[in-house]
């Protein structure tokens, strides 16, 4: 199966709404860290399949336009669930950015993801210029 690069999309009305709301919740028990990433694509995939969607695990880069981390995320029809990274608080991507170059430590990745809201992570659409481009994990073909 070969590279998607991912394209900034709403999730349409209905859907968007349910999953949010589900995530919202989620994050208010638990919050989402950039620092577990698998852990969060296995929650959001679960709160996805409990609305009787069917996500898929994408593996690859995210391109922060001057770096670029290896990273996970879900595919919901089409569209981009990353909501370990808030990538609408610039101050996160400014801090991720760093983190690549190896000039501040995970534990400052935590801290500036550490107030962002579900409403600041990405749910369909993204921050331009950033890029998703990766293939689905194996366990996710099938």
């Amino acid at each position: 199966m070969g590279t998607v690069a991912f394209e900034s999309r709403r999730l349409p009305l209905t859907t968007a709404s349910a999953l949010r709301a589900g995530l919202v919740r989620a994050h208010e028990r638990q919050p989402f860290s950039p620092l577990e990433p698998r852990e969060t694509v296995r929650r959001v995939a679960q709160i996805a399949a409990d609305l009787g969607l069917c996500p898929t695990v994408y593996r690859g880069g995210l391109d922060l336009r001057g770096s670029e981390i290896e990273h996970l995320w879900l595919d919901v029809d089409g569209r981009v669930v990353d909501v370990a990274f808030p990538l609408f608080v610039h101050g996160f991507v400014t801090v991720l950015r760093a983190y690549v170059a190896g000039d501040v430590e995970a534990e400052d990745v935590a801290a500036a993801a550490e107030a962002a809201s579900v409403d600041q992570r990405v749910v369909g659409l993204f921050p331009a210029p950033l890029r998703y481009c990766g293939q689905p994990v194996w366990s996710a073909r099938h």
